[in-house]
């Protein structure tokens, strides 16, 4: 085969008829492939039996130029090989840490990402769940600028009354090809839409039907690999939620260990792994096969715990991903927040360079309140959403946005007050979440002034420069104010 163009970190895909009878062709046999790059590195996959008498083979090139592959089944039936050319696309890259600044999330190749999490629950990749609801869902979505969806029941139904309990997702194990088909029919929408996705129950999830066997999950998660390895739009998990969970523990740390091993070697493309951690610390931030944290919590409307308590599980060169830490109408350990905790908490998130990932767990019906797939972000129907907190949120991430928050690093050490985010000698931002003064410490130079009300982030207001970046006020009206200093000599970025 030849002729064929892939984008670069799009999907090269080839399919191959094997008319062999196999007694089960999901263990029989298997279709081995190589990819050799354009400077000649080479590559080592698999294909996966797709139903019938179908094989594919599925690959992501992280290379412009001339790719060769060749693809081999194991018992000496012919396979397949050829030629494809990579050219440039319109995607940002494979999602992944940053590259210059790994505490933030970004894309291979060097473009940066703010991401913007919205949880939803069990029911969206249901077939009893309307195509036209899920549309008219993703479009409100995207309108909203959400970019990341974190989805329960996916891989695995959370079999649970009042979670994925009733709701048809596909059911991918015993392995079925139709059913991973069925399952990627909706990941081929959102990665066309450019939204990523996180699998909250991940590989092993609670309440759901896995494999115990070591052998069959290796065979699960190779064959899970084969299929939506070649999505530049996924991150991956072990097993959520709270796989270690107090009185109710699903498997030990030593198996989460072993699986997060296991995981990270068979996939070549190095999607960002992680584990739904239980409410606390993350004891696996520095576990090499681990390469983001998820936390649950801390759930408090405290703005020094939360920051205290999400810095001290930021790995200095891993990324962070506060999962169920602002998860609004939640009645499992969660506060009520109200509108002003709402925004107070998002601010802190963020400037604890951490990746803020919101649910709507309330709503008009007291029966959709409550747990992880209840209220909009469980219901999905749009007349249930509570707009304006959504806008809250949309407002803090707008802001972020506008500044190079990529080049910037949480440094409470550098001021007296609030929570401060910088880049050292040439910008800094302090979040005053109840306004006041504040001393930065500042390296020697003049620095503008920029005051931005956390209340309405476009009323902006320019302050006197400042030399040594003490006893600088905010307004004496509003709440809660940002600083935004700015070396006149070293930095050319400025708040319009």
């Amino acid at each position: 085969m030849g002729n064929t163009i892939v984008g670069q970190w799009q999907r090269f895909e080839a399919a191959l008829e094997n008319t062999k009878e196999y007694a089960n062709s999901y263990t029989d046999v298997t279709l081995e492939a190589s990819y050799e790059r354009p400077d000649g590195s080479v590559v080592r996959f698999w294909g996966f039996h797709d139903g019938v008498h179908t094989w594919r083979i599925r690959f992501m090139p992280d290379q412009i130029g001339t790719w060769k592959y060749t693809a081999l089944f194991s018992d000496g039936t012919p396979g397949t090989s050829g030629t494809f050319a990579c050219v440039e696309s319109d995607l940002p890259g494979m999602l992944s840490a940053d590259e210059s600044n790994p505490l933030w999330f970004g894309f291979k190749g060097g473009n940066h990402c703010l991401i913007r999490s919205l949880h939803v629950g069990d029911r969206f990749f249901a077939r009893n769940f309307a195509d036209e609801k899920r549309k008219a869902f993703l479009d409100w979505a995207q309108e909203q600028r959400y970019n990341t969806l974190s989805i329960a029941s996916h891989y695995l139904n959370r079999s649970e009354p009042g979670r994925g309990e009733g709701w048809d997702t596909p059911n991918l194990w015993p392995l079925d090809a139709a059913e991973y088909q069925r399952m990627e029919a909706i990941l081929d929408d959102l990665a066309a839409r450019h939204m990523m996705v996180f699998p909250f129950a991940g590989f092993l999830g609670r309440a759901s039907y896995f494999p115990t066997d070591y052998e069959e999950q290796e065979l699960y998660i190779r064959y899970t690999l084969a299929r939506l390895g070649s999505y530049w739009n996924i991150l991956l998990n072990v097993s959520g939620p709270e796989p270690l969970l107090g009185k109710r523990p699903m498997m030990s740390n030593s198996e989460v260990n072993r699986l997060g091993r296991l995981i990270r070697s068979l996939d070549v493309s190095c999607h960002p792994l992680t584990v739904h951690n239980r409410t606390g610390d993350d004891q696996f931030k520095d576990e090499a096969w681990l390469s983001f944290s998820t936390l649950q919590g801390p759930k408090t409307t405290d703005l020094s715990e939360l920051s205290t308590k999400l810095l001290a599980n930021h790995h200095p060169s891993k990324p962070l991903f506060a999962q169920e830490t602002l998860w609004s109408g939640n009645q499992h350990g969660h506060p009520d927040y109200n509108d002003v905790e709402l925004r107070k908490n998002a601010f802190v998130i963020v400037m604890s360079a951490a990746a803020l990932n919101f649910a709507d767990n309330g709503g008009p019906r007291p029966e959709n309140i409550g747990n992880s797939s209840s209220g909009f972000s469980g219901s999905l129907e749009l007349e249930d959403r509570r707009q304006w907190r959504h806008d809250i949120v949309k407002e803090v991430w707008d802001l972020f946005e506008e500044l190079p928050f990529y080049r910037m690093r949480p440094r409470q050490d550098l001021a007296s007050a609030g929570f401060c985010i910088a880049e050292t000698g040439k910008q800094y931002v302090v979040y005053l979440a109840n306004g006041g003064s504040v001393d930065v410490d500042v390296d020697d130079g003049t620095h503008t002034v920029s005051w931005i009300n956390a209340q309405d982030t476009s009323d902006r207001r320019t302050g006197v420069p400042t030399s040594d970046g003490k006893g600088l006020a905010a307004p004496s009206d509003g709440d809660d104010w940002l600083l935004y200093l700015v070396s006149q000599e070293q930095y050319a970025v400025r708040v319009e």
